[in-house]
Protein backbone atom coordinates (compact mmCIF):
# COMPACT_ATOMS: atom_id res chain seq x y z
CA UNK A 1 0.00 0.00 0.00
CA UNK A 2 2.84 2.39 0.82
CA UNK A 3 4.52 1.66 -2.50
CA UNK A 4 1.32 1.88 -4.57
CA UNK A 5 -0.30 4.94 -3.02
CA UNK A 6 2.75 6.92 -1.86
CA UNK A 7 6.05 6.01 -3.48
CA UNK A 8 4.84 5.26 -7.01
CA UNK A 9 2.79 8.50 -7.41
CA UNK A 10 5.69 10.52 -6.02
CA UNK A 11 8.16 9.02 -8.49
CA UNK A 12 5.77 9.51 -11.40
CA UNK A 13 5.19 13.14 -10.48
CA UNK A 14 8.93 13.64 -10.22
CA UNK A 15 9.56 12.33 -13.73
CA UNK A 16 6.57 14.22 -15.14
CA UNK A 17 7.89 17.40 -13.54
CA UNK A 18 11.33 16.88 -15.07
CA UNK A 19 9.77 16.31 -18.50
CA UNK A 20 7.73 19.50 -18.17
CA UNK A 21 10.85 21.41 -17.12
CA UNK A 22 12.74 20.16 -20.20
CA UNK A 23 9.87 21.11 -22.54
CA UNK A 24 9.79 24.61 -21.10
CA UNK A 25 13.57 25.13 -21.25
CA UNK A 26 14.34 23.82 -24.75
CA UNK A 27 17.45 26.00 -24.96
CA UNK A 28 19.12 24.16 -22.02
CA UNK A 29 22.71 23.09 -22.52
CA UNK A 30 23.44 19.38 -22.73
CA UNK A 31 25.67 19.57 -19.67
CA UNK A 32 22.75 20.86 -17.58
CA UNK A 33 20.40 18.01 -18.43
CA UNK A 34 21.73 15.59 -15.73
CA UNK A 35 20.89 18.22 -13.08
CA UNK A 36 17.37 18.84 -14.28
CA UNK A 37 15.90 17.18 -11.17
CA UNK A 38 17.76 19.52 -8.83
CA UNK A 39 16.88 22.50 -11.04
CA UNK A 40 13.19 21.67 -11.19
CA UNK A 41 12.81 20.89 -7.47
CA UNK A 42 14.58 22.81 -4.68
CA UNK A 43 17.70 20.96 -3.62
CA UNK A 44 16.89 21.56 0.03
CA UNK A 45 13.68 19.51 -0.18
CA UNK A 46 15.58 16.67 -1.85
CA UNK A 47 18.22 16.71 0.86
CA UNK A 48 15.60 16.62 3.60
CA UNK A 49 13.88 13.60 2.03
CA UNK A 50 17.14 11.70 1.63
CA UNK A 51 18.47 12.54 5.08
CA UNK A 52 15.20 11.57 6.79
CA UNK A 53 15.28 8.15 5.16
CA UNK A 54 18.88 7.60 6.25
CA UNK A 55 18.27 8.82 9.81
CA UNK A 56 15.18 6.62 10.26
CA UNK A 57 17.09 3.62 8.94
CA UNK A 58 20.00 4.32 11.29
CA UNK A 59 17.67 4.61 14.31
CA UNK A 60 15.85 1.38 13.48
CA UNK A 61 19.10 -0.51 12.89
CA UNK A 62 20.58 0.68 16.17
CA UNK A 63 17.43 -0.34 18.05
CA UNK A 64 17.72 -3.89 16.70
CA UNK A 65 21.43 -4.00 17.56
CA UNK A 66 20.63 -3.03 21.15
CA UNK A 67 18.02 -5.78 21.40
CA UNK A 68 20.56 -8.33 20.15
CA UNK A 69 23.35 -7.02 22.43
CA UNK A 70 25.50 -6.31 19.38
CA UNK A 71 26.41 -2.71 20.17
CA UNK A 72 27.41 -0.60 23.19
CA UNK A 73 24.59 0.99 25.18
CA UNK A 74 22.94 4.08 23.72
CA UNK A 75 19.96 6.11 24.89
CA UNK A 76 16.77 5.21 22.99
CA UNK A 77 13.73 7.49 23.24
CA UNK A 78 10.39 6.05 22.07
CA UNK A 79 8.32 8.77 20.40
CA UNK A 80 5.09 6.87 19.79
CA UNK A 81 2.62 5.33 22.20
CA UNK A 82 1.33 2.87 19.59
CA UNK A 83 4.28 1.87 17.42
CA UNK A 84 7.53 0.50 18.80
CA UNK A 85 9.49 1.38 15.64
CA UNK A 86 9.19 5.14 16.08
CA UNK A 87 12.18 6.23 18.12
CA UNK A 88 14.97 8.77 18.48
CA UNK A 89 18.60 8.11 19.45
CA UNK A 90 20.61 11.25 20.35
CA UNK A 91 24.04 9.61 20.01
CA UNK A 92 23.29 8.34 16.50
CA UNK A 93 21.93 11.72 15.48
CA UNK A 94 25.13 13.44 16.64
CA UNK A 95 27.28 10.89 14.83
CA UNK A 96 25.36 11.40 11.58
CA UNK A 97 25.75 15.17 11.92
CA UNK A 98 29.52 14.89 12.38
CA UNK A 99 29.86 12.38 9.53
CA UNK A 100 27.83 14.61 7.19
CA UNK A 101 30.06 17.60 7.99
CA UNK A 102 33.26 15.59 7.47
CA UNK A 103 32.07 14.16 4.14
CA UNK A 104 30.89 17.54 2.89
CA UNK A 105 34.18 19.27 3.78
CA UNK A 106 36.26 16.43 2.34
CA UNK A 107 34.55 15.85 -1.03
CA UNK A 108 32.64 19.13 -1.59
CA UNK A 109 30.38 17.38 -4.12
CA UNK A 110 27.44 15.02 -4.12
CA UNK A 111 28.66 13.05 -7.10
CA UNK A 112 30.37 10.35 -5.06
CA UNK A 113 27.24 9.99 -2.90
CA UNK A 114 25.21 9.16 -6.01
CA UNK A 115 27.76 6.55 -7.06
CA UNK A 116 27.81 5.06 -3.56
CA UNK A 117 24.01 4.95 -3.57
CA UNK A 118 24.02 2.98 -6.84
CA UNK A 119 26.37 0.34 -5.44
CA UNK A 120 24.43 0.10 -2.14
CA UNK A 121 21.11 -0.40 -3.93
CA UNK A 122 22.49 -3.15 -6.18
CA UNK A 123 24.19 -4.93 -3.27
CA UNK A 124 20.95 -4.80 -1.26
CA UNK A 125 19.20 -6.52 -4.16
CA UNK A 126 21.86 -9.25 -4.29
CA UNK A 127 21.80 -9.81 -0.52
CA UNK A 128 17.98 -9.94 -0.53
CA UNK A 129 18.03 -12.60 -3.26
CA UNK A 130 20.53 -14.72 -1.32
CA UNK A 131 18.55 -14.45 1.93
CA UNK A 132 15.26 -15.16 0.16
CA UNK A 133 16.79 -18.28 -1.37
CA UNK A 134 17.83 -19.49 2.09
CA UNK A 135 14.34 -18.82 3.47
CA UNK A 136 12.71 -20.68 0.58
CA UNK A 137 15.04 -23.63 1.12
CA UNK A 138 15.06 -23.94 4.92
CA UNK A 139 11.83 -22.28 6.12
CA UNK A 140 9.25 -22.49 3.35
CA UNK A 141 10.72 -25.77 1.98
CA UNK A 142 9.78 -24.92 -1.61
CA UNK A 143 10.49 -27.40 -4.40
CA UNK A 144 14.19 -27.28 -5.27
CA UNK A 145 13.49 -26.63 -8.98
CA UNK A 146 11.43 -23.52 -8.24
CA UNK A 147 14.22 -22.31 -5.96
CA UNK A 148 16.80 -22.91 -8.70
CA UNK A 149 14.71 -20.99 -11.27
CA UNK A 150 14.20 -18.09 -8.86
CA UNK A 151 17.87 -17.92 -7.97
CA UNK A 152 19.20 -18.15 -11.55
CA UNK A 153 16.80 -15.53 -12.92
CA UNK A 154 17.32 -12.93 -10.22
CA UNK A 155 20.99 -13.44 -9.41
CA UNK A 156 21.98 -13.34 -13.09
CA UNK A 157 20.19 -10.03 -13.62
CA UNK A 158 21.53 -8.49 -10.44
CA UNK A 159 25.06 -9.69 -11.18
CA UNK A 160 24.99 -7.72 -14.44
CA UNK A 161 23.91 -4.60 -12.55
CA UNK A 162 26.60 -5.18 -9.94
CA UNK A 163 29.33 -5.57 -12.54
CA UNK A 164 28.14 -2.39 -14.25
CA UNK A 165 28.58 -0.18 -11.17
CA UNK A 166 31.57 -1.70 -9.40
CA UNK A 167 34.01 0.30 -11.52
CA UNK A 168 32.84 3.40 -9.63
CA UNK A 169 34.06 2.00 -6.30
CA UNK A 170 37.38 3.89 -6.35
CA UNK A 171 35.64 7.23 -7.04
CA UNK A 172 34.01 7.68 -3.66
CA UNK A 173 31.80 4.73 -2.66
CA UNK A 174 34.65 3.32 -0.59
CA UNK A 175 33.73 5.84 2.15
CA UNK A 176 30.36 4.26 3.17
CA UNK A 177 31.87 0.80 2.72
CA UNK A 178 34.69 1.73 5.11
CA UNK A 179 32.20 3.13 7.62
CA UNK A 180 30.15 -0.05 7.36
CA UNK A 181 33.26 -2.14 7.95
CA UNK A 182 34.03 -0.21 11.15
CA UNK A 183 30.46 -0.67 12.40
CA UNK A 184 30.59 -4.38 11.58
CA UNK A 185 33.84 -4.70 13.53
CA UNK A 186 32.24 -3.03 16.57
CA UNK A 187 29.18 -5.28 16.33
CA UNK A 188 31.21 -8.49 16.03
CA UNK A 189 33.58 -7.61 18.88
CA UNK A 190 30.83 -6.45 21.25
CA UNK A 191 28.56 -9.41 20.64
CA UNK A 192 31.38 -11.94 20.85
CA UNK A 193 32.64 -10.68 24.22
CA UNK A 194 29.12 -10.14 25.58
CA UNK A 195 28.15 -13.76 24.85
CA UNK A 196 31.40 -15.08 26.32
CA UNK A 197 30.93 -12.99 29.46
CA UNK A 198 27.31 -14.07 29.91
CA UNK A 199 28.23 -17.75 29.48
CA UNK A 200 30.98 -17.32 32.05
CA UNK A 201 28.49 -15.95 34.58
CA UNK A 202 26.02 -18.76 33.84
CA UNK A 203 28.73 -21.37 34.36
CA UNK A 204 29.74 -19.79 37.68
CA UNK A 205 26.30 -19.20 39.18
CA UNK A 206 26.38 -19.64 42.94
CA UNK A 207 24.45 -22.74 43.97
CA UNK A 208 21.94 -22.85 46.84
CA UNK A 209 24.34 -24.69 49.10
CA UNK A 210 27.10 -22.18 48.41
CA UNK A 211 24.76 -19.28 49.12
CA UNK A 212 23.73 -20.89 52.39
CA UNK A 213 27.35 -21.44 53.40
CA UNK A 214 28.19 -17.82 52.57
CA UNK A 215 25.29 -16.40 54.55
CA UNK A 216 26.05 -18.63 57.55
CA UNK A 217 29.70 -17.67 57.80
CA UNK A 218 30.64 -16.66 61.33
CA UNK A 219 32.78 -13.74 60.22
CA UNK A 220 30.01 -12.31 58.03
CA UNK A 221 28.73 -8.99 59.41
CA UNK A 222 25.34 -7.49 58.63
CA UNK A 223 25.23 -3.70 58.43
CA UNK A 224 22.00 -1.66 58.56
CA UNK A 225 20.36 -0.74 55.28
CA UNK A 226 18.96 -2.13 52.06
CA UNK A 227 21.41 -3.29 49.38
CA UNK A 228 20.14 -3.37 45.79
CA UNK A 229 22.46 -5.60 43.78
CA UNK A 230 22.04 -5.10 40.03
CA UNK A 231 22.78 -8.09 37.80
CA UNK A 232 22.00 -9.25 34.24
CA UNK A 233 21.25 -12.82 35.35
CA UNK A 234 17.58 -13.70 35.61
CA UNK A 235 18.25 -16.99 37.37
CA UNK A 236 20.66 -17.58 40.23
CA UNK A 237 23.12 -15.54 42.24
CA UNK A 238 25.94 -13.94 40.19
CA UNK A 239 29.60 -14.82 40.94
CA UNK A 240 30.26 -11.24 42.03
CA UNK A 241 28.38 -11.93 45.30
CA UNK A 242 30.82 -14.49 46.80
CA UNK A 243 33.67 -12.34 45.47
CA UNK A 244 32.36 -9.40 47.50
CA UNK A 245 31.90 -11.45 50.68
CA UNK A 246 35.36 -13.01 50.39
CA UNK A 247 37.05 -9.63 50.06
CA UNK A 248 34.85 -7.72 52.49
CA UNK A 249 32.78 -10.11 54.68
CA UNK A 250 30.00 -7.55 55.14
CA UNK A 251 26.55 -7.27 53.58
CA UNK A 252 23.43 -5.26 54.29
CA UNK A 253 20.64 -6.51 56.50
CA UNK A 254 18.33 -6.84 53.47
CA UNK A 255 19.71 -7.74 50.03
CA UNK A 256 17.73 -7.66 46.78
CA UNK A 257 19.27 -8.87 43.51
CA UNK A 258 17.69 -6.78 40.76
CA UNK A 259 17.45 -7.66 37.06
CA UNK A 260 15.87 -5.04 34.79
CA UNK A 261 14.28 -6.41 31.61
CA UNK A 262 12.73 -4.53 28.70
CA UNK A 263 9.76 -6.27 27.06
CA UNK A 264 8.51 -5.83 23.45
CA UNK A 265 5.26 -4.21 24.63
CA UNK A 266 4.62 -0.49 25.23
CA UNK A 267 3.69 -0.64 28.91
CA UNK A 268 3.85 -3.00 31.88
CA UNK A 269 1.39 -2.33 34.68
CA UNK A 270 3.01 -1.62 38.03
CA UNK A 271 1.12 -4.53 39.60
CA UNK A 272 2.84 -6.90 37.14
CA UNK A 273 6.26 -5.30 37.16
CA UNK A 274 8.11 -7.15 39.92
CA UNK A 275 8.66 -10.89 40.19
CA UNK A 276 10.23 -11.99 43.47
CA UNK A 277 11.66 -15.07 45.10
CA UNK A 278 13.36 -15.49 48.47
CA UNK A 279 16.78 -17.07 48.87
CA UNK A 280 17.22 -19.67 51.61
CA UNK A 281 17.74 -19.42 54.54
CA UNK A 282 14.86 -17.00 54.97
CA UNK A 283 16.10 -15.33 58.14
CA UNK A 284 18.88 -13.63 56.17
CA UNK A 285 16.37 -11.57 54.15
CA UNK A 286 17.92 -12.09 50.71
CA UNK A 287 15.63 -11.78 47.68
CA UNK A 288 15.87 -11.99 43.88
CA UNK A 289 13.72 -9.73 41.72
CA UNK A 290 13.03 -9.23 38.02
CA UNK A 291 11.75 -5.74 37.19
CA UNK A 292 9.93 -5.71 33.84
CA UNK A 293 9.41 -2.56 31.77
CA UNK A 294 7.79 -1.89 28.43
CA UNK A 295 9.61 0.05 25.76
CA UNK A 296 7.53 3.15 26.54
CA UNK A 297 7.89 2.85 30.32
CA UNK A 298 10.30 5.31 31.87
CA UNK A 299 12.64 3.93 34.48
CA UNK A 300 11.89 5.80 37.69
CA UNK A 301 14.45 7.81 39.56
CA UNK A 302 16.24 5.82 42.24
CA UNK A 303 14.14 6.99 45.21
CA UNK A 304 10.82 6.41 43.44
CA UNK A 305 11.97 3.01 42.21
CA UNK A 306 12.85 1.92 45.75
CA UNK A 307 9.47 3.02 47.10
CA UNK A 308 7.55 0.93 44.58
CA UNK A 309 9.95 -2.01 44.92
CA UNK A 310 9.66 -2.09 48.71
CA UNK A 311 5.87 -1.84 48.56
CA UNK A 312 5.56 -4.92 46.36
CA UNK A 313 8.30 -6.72 48.26
CA UNK A 314 6.20 -6.42 51.41
CA UNK A 315 3.20 -7.74 49.50
CA UNK A 316 5.31 -10.68 48.40
CA UNK A 317 6.48 -11.42 51.96
CA UNK A 318 2.89 -11.36 53.19
CA UNK A 319 1.54 -13.53 50.37
CA UNK A 320 4.39 -15.99 50.63
CA UNK A 321 3.68 -16.56 54.31
CA UNK A 322 -0.10 -16.66 53.87
CA UNK A 323 -0.22 -19.14 51.02
CA UNK A 324 2.84 -21.09 52.07
CA UNK A 325 1.59 -22.19 55.50
CA UNK A 326 0.32 -25.64 56.26
CA UNK A 327 1.65 -29.12 55.55
CA UNK A 328 0.64 -29.35 51.90
CA UNK A 329 3.63 -28.84 49.61
CA UNK A 330 3.58 -25.74 47.46
CA UNK A 331 5.50 -24.98 44.31
CA UNK A 332 5.86 -21.40 43.13
CA UNK A 333 7.13 -20.60 39.64
CA UNK A 334 8.13 -17.10 38.63
CA UNK A 335 8.47 -16.62 34.91
CA UNK A 336 9.24 -13.70 32.63
CA UNK A 337 6.85 -12.69 29.88
CA UNK A 338 9.57 -13.37 27.31
CA UNK A 339 12.10 -16.19 27.25
CA UNK A 340 13.69 -16.07 30.67
CA UNK A 341 12.25 -18.24 33.44
CA UNK A 342 12.48 -17.52 37.12
CA UNK A 343 11.94 -20.58 39.27
CA UNK A 344 11.87 -21.29 42.97
CA UNK A 345 10.53 -24.37 44.76
CA UNK A 346 9.88 -24.78 48.45
CA UNK A 347 9.09 -28.49 48.47
CA UNK A 348 8.98 -31.09 45.71
CA UNK A 349 5.79 -31.37 43.67
CA UNK A 350 2.56 -29.57 44.42
CA UNK A 351 0.28 -26.92 43.00
CA UNK A 352 1.69 -24.23 40.73
CA UNK A 353 1.08 -20.57 41.52
CA UNK A 354 2.23 -18.10 38.93
CA UNK A 355 3.89 -14.85 39.82
CA UNK A 356 1.07 -12.76 38.38
CA UNK A 357 -1.15 -14.26 41.10
CA UNK A 358 1.23 -13.21 43.86
CA UNK A 359 1.73 -9.53 43.12
CA UNK A 360 -0.92 -7.64 45.07
CA UNK A 361 -2.96 -8.59 48.15
CA UNK A 362 -6.29 -8.45 46.33
CA UNK A 363 -5.12 -10.37 43.28
CA UNK A 364 -3.23 -12.94 45.30
CA UNK A 365 -6.18 -14.03 47.41
CA UNK A 366 -8.86 -13.79 44.73
CA UNK A 367 -6.84 -15.55 42.05
CA UNK A 368 -5.86 -18.40 44.34
CA UNK A 369 -9.48 -19.12 45.14
CA UNK A 370 -9.88 -20.12 41.50
CA UNK A 371 -7.98 -23.35 42.35
CA UNK A 372 -10.36 -24.94 44.89
CA UNK A 373 -8.83 -28.42 44.97
CA UNK A 374 -5.27 -27.55 45.81
CA UNK A 375 -6.05 -24.42 47.84
CA UNK A 376 -9.07 -25.63 49.79
CA UNK A 377 -6.98 -26.72 52.76
CA UNK A 378 -5.35 -23.28 53.05
CA UNK A 379 -8.67 -21.47 52.75
CA UNK A 380 -10.00 -23.79 55.42
CA UNK A 381 -7.08 -22.81 57.65
CA UNK A 382 -7.97 -19.14 57.21
CA UNK A 383 -11.71 -19.71 57.79
CA UNK A 384 -11.35 -21.72 60.98
CA UNK A 385 -8.67 -19.46 62.35
CA UNK A 386 -5.84 -21.99 62.28
CA UNK A 387 -3.42 -19.27 61.25
CA UNK A 388 -2.24 -18.42 64.73
CA UNK A 389 -1.11 -15.11 66.09
CA UNK A 390 2.54 -16.11 65.94
CA UNK A 391 2.40 -16.50 62.16
CA UNK A 392 0.66 -13.17 61.76
CA UNK A 393 3.25 -11.48 63.94
CA UNK A 394 5.99 -13.10 61.89
CA UNK A 395 4.63 -11.53 58.71
CA UNK A 396 4.31 -8.14 60.35
CA UNK A 397 7.82 -8.40 61.80
CA UNK A 398 9.34 -9.23 58.40
CA UNK A 399 7.61 -6.26 56.83
CA UNK A 400 8.80 -3.97 59.59
CA UNK A 401 12.37 -5.21 59.17
CA UNK A 402 12.31 -4.38 55.48
CA UNK A 403 10.90 -0.91 56.08
CA UNK A 404 13.34 -0.23 58.90
CA UNK A 405 16.33 -1.13 56.76
CA UNK A 406 15.04 1.07 53.96
CA UNK A 407 14.85 3.94 56.43
CA UNK A 408 18.44 3.19 57.49
CA UNK A 409 19.60 3.82 53.94
CA UNK A 410 19.71 2.30 50.48
CA UNK A 411 22.92 1.40 48.68
CA UNK A 412 22.98 0.55 44.95
CA UNK A 413 25.59 -2.10 44.15
CA UNK A 414 26.74 -2.50 40.54
CA UNK A 415 29.20 -5.00 39.17
CA UNK A 416 32.21 -3.32 37.57
CA UNK A 417 33.52 -6.31 35.67
CA UNK A 418 36.61 -6.30 33.51
CA UNK A 419 36.82 -8.90 30.77
CA UNK A 420 40.25 -10.09 29.67
CA UNK A 421 41.47 -12.93 27.48
CA UNK A 422 43.05 -15.92 29.16
CA UNK A 423 46.88 -15.88 29.21
CA UNK A 424 47.16 -18.76 26.74
CA UNK A 425 44.78 -17.15 24.20
CA UNK A 426 46.00 -16.32 20.71
CA UNK A 427 47.09 -12.81 19.73
CA UNK A 428 43.91 -11.98 17.80
CA UNK A 429 41.67 -12.81 20.77
CA UNK A 430 43.84 -10.73 23.10
CA UNK A 431 43.60 -7.73 20.77
CA UNK A 432 39.82 -8.09 20.46
CA UNK A 433 39.08 -8.59 24.16
CA UNK A 434 41.84 -6.65 25.93
CA UNK A 435 41.99 -3.61 23.68
CA UNK A 436 39.07 -3.14 21.27
CA UNK A 437 36.30 -4.29 23.63
CA UNK A 438 37.91 -2.53 26.59
CA UNK A 439 38.03 0.74 24.63
CA UNK A 440 34.39 0.42 23.55
CA UNK A 441 33.20 -0.38 27.07
CA UNK A 442 35.06 2.51 28.69
CA UNK A 443 33.60 4.98 26.17
CA UNK A 444 30.00 3.71 26.17
CA UNK A 445 27.10 4.67 28.42
CA UNK A 446 27.54 3.34 31.97
CA UNK A 447 24.97 1.24 33.79
CA UNK A 448 24.37 3.77 36.56
CA UNK A 449 23.34 6.38 34.00
CA UNK A 450 20.92 3.98 32.32
CA UNK A 451 19.41 3.13 35.73
CA UNK A 452 19.35 6.74 37.05
CA UNK A 453 21.36 5.86 40.16
CA UNK A 454 22.71 8.78 42.25
CA UNK A 455 26.49 8.74 42.63
CA UNK A 456 26.32 9.33 46.37
CA UNK A 457 24.59 5.99 46.95
CA UNK A 458 26.48 3.96 44.37
CA UNK A 459 28.88 1.14 45.21
CA UNK A 460 30.86 -0.49 42.40
CA UNK A 461 32.35 -3.92 42.98
CA UNK A 462 35.24 -4.80 40.68
CA UNK A 463 35.88 -8.27 39.33
CA UNK A 464 37.88 -9.70 36.42
CA UNK A 465 36.54 -12.42 34.13
CA UNK A 466 38.98 -14.43 32.05
CA UNK A 467 37.31 -15.73 28.90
Amino acid sequence: MSFTFSLLPSVLLTYIGQAAYLRKHTDMRVTDIPNVFFNSIPTLITSVIGSQAMISCAFATMSHLQALNCFPRVKILRTSRRYSGQLYIPEVNIFLCIAACVVTISFRTTGFIAKAHEICVVLVMVITTLLMTIVMLLVWKVNIWWIAIFFIVYISTESIYTAAVLYKFAHGPYVPVAMSAVLMLIMIVWHYVHVKRYKYELEHIVSRDEVKDLLERRDLKRVPGLGLFYTELVQGIPPIFPHLIEKIPTIHSVIVFITVKRLPIPYVDVSERFLFRQVEPKEFMVFCCVARYGYRDKLEMANDFVKVLVEYLQYYVRDLNLYGVGDEPLKIIFHSARVDSFTWERKPSGHVIYAEEMLTPAQSFSELTMHPVSMSSRLAHFQVGEMNLEEMLKIEEDQKIIQREVDNGVVYIIEESEVVAKPHSNLLKKIIVNYIYSFLRKNSRNGEKMLSIPRGKLLKVGITYEI
